[in-house]
């Protein structure tokens, strides 16, 4: 799966994203609202709640990747109910892209080609999961 290095780049790069949680959960649903309208009657809550929900996910995600086996009940439950909301396999690219983005956003100046490189291959695993799921 990922490198000890990748790993490292990861958490070093959400370290700088996890100062303001609230205000990168606000800035990821604004960046996926505006790139694809579509996806914002999916969601019941608002944007800073469901932001919220996302940043705790990410850092459960990102704590885990030393026994990334130990998330695969949690991923497979998650890919499972974003089904069930709606969520099909091309909104996982939308989400993907808006998560870099994001990520590159809110992280200081921490977000290199490095961490790019490790965070899109982490979610690209990860939506492989998650869409199996289904």
């Amino acid at each position: 799966m990922l490198t000890q290095t990748e790993i490292a780049s990861i958490r070093s790069s959400w370290l700088a994203v996890a100062t303001d949680r609230d205000r990168a959960g606000e800035v990821f649903y604004d960046n996926l609202f505006r790139t694809a309208p579509e996806t914002k009657s999916m969601f019941n809550t608002s944007a800073r709640v469901q932001g919220r929900k996302l940043m705790e996910t990410l850092a459960i995600v990102v704590d885990g990747l030393d026994q990334f086996d130990a998330l695969l009940p949690t991923l497979r439950h998650l890919g499972k109910t974003h089904a069930a909301l709606g969520v099909r396999p091309e909104h996982y690219d939308i989400v993907g892209a808006t998560l870099i983005k994001t990520l590159r956003d809110t992280a200081g100046g921490k977000f290199g080609p490095q961490e790019d490189a490790a965070w899109r291959k982490a979610y690209g695993t990860i939506a492989d999961i998650m869409k199996a799921a289904d």
